[in-house]
């Protein structure tokens, strides 16, 4: 079966290559394409030299002039038929096998929306050589995905657009942006086409790339660059990369506001990544809307979009895209949150982390919006603390080692608008015991077997606890055969954390450190663990599920968290915010060697856990309480709790 190919080529006073162009694409030795050329105005003899092509598989479109070249390419698209689709610049050569290799790979891969290839760079233009010998090589030494979205996590792109061939529901899915901002070369188009699949490249040199002085990429070459630069910061390809097991599918359930709602509210968070602080927001945000709270989301996305959508909430786009917003940018981020407060009707904002803060406040002082900020941990540097919270109408601490660093910080003047409430956890939410039965099948662990789960973000800041926790794992591991570590979490420290885990895993001469990466359903793992480590929410949640907790985090060591130690716990905030002592191997080994061995106690532990949790952090409780700080806010008074009843 040889479905058809598009060719699509965008041309515009491209008389001196357009004829090898077209003949590289009619003479390819699969038949079954058409050539769809779009003209953008061209002046000189490029029509003339088409016209002057004979072969009825040709089709030539006029396009308006100076729309660009996604424009030309939107125009071809529009006019094509083809199962697969490419895009050919009229001054570069398409190989004669170019096309048959490409779908013969797509065909044989079926998970794979589109594949690249290695390229000539060529030119009759001397000074372009050692140019050109440098392009080659650079862009042929990414041969593989992961190669490839490792170079975009780090701002370069190595692929080519015009090199792909591509499945047409995929750049459906995507969709074709008529008049793009900016800089006009698709990059934007190639990033959405990434974050609906891989793309590989075949180890053959199938495309000539050339270079010359009208060389479009040659005369943009500066702004060719920022505007990458720009999109990669932008578009968000950068967290669907690393995360990409946390997006889910599923059908978006965005609730509409019926009209009697008691408080209509705007969560700002600067982006919906992994993390503690978004995952109580979204928490809070279902439970609010339970209570009759209409809650819509302002963020610049994330890994999360999918799962607030998923649960009803609304999600606006808005450009929070560094800690620090520049001067430049600080108009149009009010102005996306006044839009956002107009159209919404909004009462009251509410910031969470460091941009979302800075752009409430300004709102605040420039429209008289209530506004109150969440302060998630210590690690706020003073001028977003002095700069956001002064004007706010309540400030949240999520812990007492929080509150503190606040007042200490800022003063008495914020004393009576400082509540310490803590992040939630729904108790109450039903877990599937199935998944966690398969998680062990998959990471083939028996039923009988113990499991220790550790989970945080393998940041730099924190591989000291991580690896406290392996080698102590691995201690342990020396005492029982019968026993496996799940470690949950990505970040830039991971791939060492790993060569560390693969290395013991060879000494035990079986595998017992498991690496899962990232996960968003955390919560199946707990419920397949039998201990879990970790802090802050993983604490939390690991409670909620009724298993015991060893509590070591970014500030250092507690212990197991039990009925005599919860106060402690709380003071530290579970190692996050405060601590006993730095983590360490030997500390770790003794609680976990002590709750292996004594299966009642991890039980009742584990019991007194969840009943903890649902005495001090259920989301319904912090929910409400946190609804009464909406309400003396917006009526301006310190008054008495006033929370509907749900």
């Amino acid at each position: 079966m040889n479905p058809l190919v598009s060719v699509i080529m965008p041309v515009h006073n491209c008389e001196k290559y357009i004829v090898d162009s077209i003949n590289s694409i009619l003479n390819q030795t699969y038949r079954n394409l058409e050539l769809i050329i779009v003209d953008t105005g061209s002046e000189d003899k490029t029509i003339e030299l088409i016209n002057g092509i004979k072969d009825e598989r040709m089709k030539v479109i006029r396009a308006a002039s100076g729309k660009g070249l996604t424009h030309a390419f939107f125009q071809g698209f529009k006019a094509s038929s083809g199962e697969f689709v490419t895009r050919q610049d009229p001054d570069d050569l398409s190989t004669e096998n170019r096309v048959r290799t490409q779908v013969r790979y797509l065909q044989a891969n079926s998970d794979t929306g589109m594949v690249s290839c290695l390229i000539k760079c060529i030119t009759d233009v001397e000074k372009f050589r050692k140019a050109c010998l440098f392009i080659e090589r650079l862009q042929n030494n990414y041969r593989d995905s992961e190669i490839i979205e490792k170079a975009i996590l780090e701002d370069f792109i190595p692929i080519l657009f015009p090199t792909l061939l591509i499945r047409r529901n995929l750049i459906e899915k995507a969709g074709i942006k008529e008049e793009p901002e900016g800089f006009d070369d698709q990059v934007d188009i190639l990033l959405r086409l990434l974050q609906l699949s891989k793309v590989e490249k075949i180890q053959k040199i199938l495309y000539a790339y050339r270079r010359h002085d009208n060389a479009y990429h040659f005369i943009n070459q500066d702004q060719e660059y920022s505007n990458a630069k720009k999109l990669i910061a932008t578009s968000g390809i950068k967290n669907h990369l690393k995360y990409r097991g946390y997006f889910v599918e599923g059908p978006k359930n965005v609730k509409a506001p019926t009209g009697k709602e008691y408080l209509r509210v705007l969560m700002l968070v600067d982006a919906l990544n992994i993390g503690g602080t978004e995952t109580h927001v979204l928490n809070l945000a279902k439970e609010l809307m339970e209570l009759g709270v209409y809650v819509v989301v302002g963020t610049s996305g994330g890994p999360l979009t999918s799962l607030f959508e998923i649960n009803g909430i609304k999600i606006y786009n808005v450009p929070l895209y560094s800690d620090y917003i520049s001067n430049k940018n600080l108009y149009s981020c009010i102005k996306s949150i006044k839009d956002i407060v107009d159209e919404e009707k909004i009462d009251l904002i509410h910031a969470h982390l460091f941009a979302a803060m800075s752009i409430a406040s300004e709102v605040n002082k420039r429209y008289k919006v209530p506004y109150i900020t969440t302060i998630h941990g210590l690690f706020y540097p003073n001028d977003i603390l002095l700069t956001s919270c002064y004007n706010t109408d309540a400030i949240i601490a999520v812990s007492r080692p929080t509150a503190r660093m606040i007042y200490t910080r800022m003063g008495e003047q914020i004393k009576n608008k400082l509540y310490v409430v803590p992040n939630g956890v729904d108790i109450d939410g039903e877990i599937d015991v199935s998944n966690a039965r398969k998680i062990r099948e998959d990471l083939n662990i028996k039923r009988d077997d113990i499991v220790v789960t550790y989970c945080s973000r393998l940041a730099w800041q924190k591989t000291i606890a991580a690896e406290s926790f392996i080698f102590g794992f691995y201690k342990l591991a020396n005492d029982y055969s019968n026993i496996h570590a799940i470690v949950i979490g990505d970040g830039d420290g991971k791939k060492i954390l790993e060569r560390e885990a693969s290395m013991l895993n060879k000494c035990a001469e079986r595998e017992v450190l498991h690496f899962v990466g990232p996960k968003y359903n955390v919560l199946d793992y707990y419920a397949a663990s039998d201990i879990v480590v970790g802090t802050g929410r993983v604490a939390l949640e690991a409670m909620s599920c009724a298993k015991p907790v060893i509590a070591v985090g970014n500030d250092g060591y507690v212990g197991i968290v039990n009925d005599e130690s919860r106060m402690l716990q709380w003071r530290t905030y579970f190692g996050d915010h405060k601590s006993l002592k730095s983590p360490d191997l030997v500390s770790i080994y003794e609680d976990m060697k002590y709750l292996v061995e004594d299966a009642d106690e991890r039980v009742e532990i584990g019991r007194w856990g969840r009943q903890w949790c649902r005495e001090m952090f259920s989301i319904d409780n912090i929910a409400r309480r946190t609804f009464s700080i909406y309400r003396r806010a917006v009526d301006n008074r310190p008054g008495t709790e006033n929370v509907p009843q749900s």
